[in-house]
């Protein structure tokens, strides 16, 4: 009997291992606000697609589990706070998470090393940290400063040693494991020597334009890129990590950009991500995957998105991001579809939410004001919801959607394209400076544009409710649509 135990627990022990084990995240916070979780997909960190929401209300905390097999970062965003942290998961792991104005706080399993690694890397845009060492790379390009005295001004401005060697010292002195200690060790490493590496980029592809640096120098600079990548070699574990695309992509860069791809891709389809085909193959979807999703955000046109889909489709059938992408990309006769919707585009100039009111068509109508962006992932993930509330709106006569996006002028292919994509009926206008500086001051009393946002608009072009109920809490929102236009 216990022969057949021990072997039938060996037979399990490679099925735990692939399945992973719990690990639970408790968030809790000061005030009412939401969470958006985002869990790694194909493997890959994300931080754009799929979004698991969570609410807090009334001092609740809210709980996020999720199966860890060995470790994940998660992205997650708190749109009321404008603040965003990655929690570092192992099996096992119960982590709270609290909110204030101010900070935020880790409790449980790491807290030390997942407070060290928020304080550091996070809680700071990072456009802050790059200007701690753009002078040193700017008084190299005006000769102020020689190449071999770079990375040791980069290395003590942003102390990258020292903060490899703090995260290092952790599990001797707090609750930081050393396995966590070492997963912590290679984000830091990722994410401080990104920038050296897009330097380094930087300077080759300008040097092979202009001849603008010494030969010697270029020679020393691929020479220290390829130190850089002994220390730390790239392999599939990488794309776990927030701060993995620039490295990787540089790697790519450095290694295999004179490289022909096979006969059966064509570069044109993937632009600048095209290196990515000489990864392995099981490393593929999440990074062009990602690739993807970075391109749907900012519509820079740099890949075939119709051919990558094709490509997703054929290739990776079950990846987690292909279904993402058949959600978001539409194929090219779809578009035959688009004219038949009943939309309408404000043409007028608006300044202001209560000039809405004075459009011919929206006289007399009380507004349900959609805010939203084609890039903004938990906008596209509530008008799933729409057709409920067409449904809500049209049991009252007399109110309209309003879509308003805060899109730019680059983005309006992608605003359009959403727009037929979703079937979203209605009106439309994409938001001016001045309208959107006014929804600031009339909507959210600040600065902030947090979105998805909706409001609810008089025929008088004053504004009942500034923050409705999303679509995706109905019972609330019809709610209040009922009691207002009784």
């Amino acid at each position: 009997m216990m022969h057949r135990l021990l072997l039938l627990l060996f037979w399990l022990l490679p099925v735990i291992s692939i399945y992973g084990q719990k690990a639970t995240v408790t968030f809790a916070s000061d005030k009412d606000c939401e969470v958006f979780v985002y869990k790694p997909l194909d493997g890959g960190y994300n931080e754009k697609a799929l979004a698991t929401r969570l609410v807090m209300i009334h001092n609740q905390p809210a709980t996020y589990e999720t199966e860890v097999s060995s470790f994940m970062f998660l992205y997650c965003q708190f749109p009321q706070y404008q603040k965003s942290c990655n929690v570092l998961l192992f099996p096992n792991d119960s982590i709270e998470v609290h909110l204030s104005a101010d900070e935020i706080v880790f409790k449980g399993s790491n807290e030390t090393g997942q407070q060290y690694l928020y304080d550091n890397f996070k809680k700071y845009p990072d456009l802050e940290n790059y200007l701690k060492i753009q002078d040193v790379f700017n008084e190299y390009l005006e000769n102020k400063r020689e190449l071999c005295t770079v990375i040791p001004t980069v290395d003590e401005r942003r102390g990258i040693s020292k903060h490899i060697k703090a995260v290092e010292d952790l599990p001797h002195s707090t609750n930081t494991t050393s396995e966590c200690a070492r997963i912590l060790q290679t984000e830091v490493w990722l994410y401080m020597n990104s920038d050296i590496l897009d330097f380094f980029k930087y300077l080759l592809s300008e040097d092979q334009k202009k001849k603008s640096i010494p030969t010697q120098d270029s020679i020393r600079i691929k020479q220290q890129t390829d130190s850089i990548f002994r220390i730390l070699p790239v392999s599939p574990s990488l794309i776990r990590y927030p701060s993995k695309t620039i490295y990787l992509s540089r790697y790519l860069d450095h290694y295999y950009s004179d490289k022909e791809l096979p006969k059966k891709y064509d570069s044109a389809t993937f632009g600048p991500y095209k290196d990515y085909l000489y990864t392995p193959q099981k490393l593929q979807p999440a990074l062009l995957g990602n690739a993807v999703m970075v391109q749907l955000k900012f519509n820079s046109g740099e890949m075939n998105l119709v051919k990558v889909k094709k490509f997703f489709n054929e290739e990776f059938p079950q990846s987690e991001y292909t279904a993402v992408i058949n959600e978001l990309v539409k194929d090219e006769e779809d578009t035959q579809e688009d004219a038949k919707l009943n939309k309408e585009f404000i043409k007028e100039k608006i300044d202001s939410l209560s000039q809405l009111t004075e459009v011919q068509a929206l006289k007399g109508k009380f507004l349900y004001i959609d805010l939203w962006a084609s890039w903004c992932m938990p906008c596209r993930g509530e008008f799933s919801y729409k057709d409920k509330v067409e449904e809500l709106l049209d049991t009252h006569k007399n109110i309209v959607p309003v879509y308003i996006s805060i899109d730019n002028e680059k983005q309006e292919k992608a605003w359009t394209n959403c727009i037929n994509h979703y079937k979203l009926e209605g009106f439309h206008l994409r938001a001016s400076a001045e309208l959107q500086k006014n929804i600031q001051e009339m909507v959210y009393g600040s600065d902030r544009f947090d979105i998805p946002r909706y409001v609810l608009i008089g025929p008088d072009g004053k504004i009942i409710h500034k923050d409705l109920p999303r679509p995706s809490n109905y019972p609330e929102l019809k709610k209040i649509i009922d009691e207002v236009m009784q």
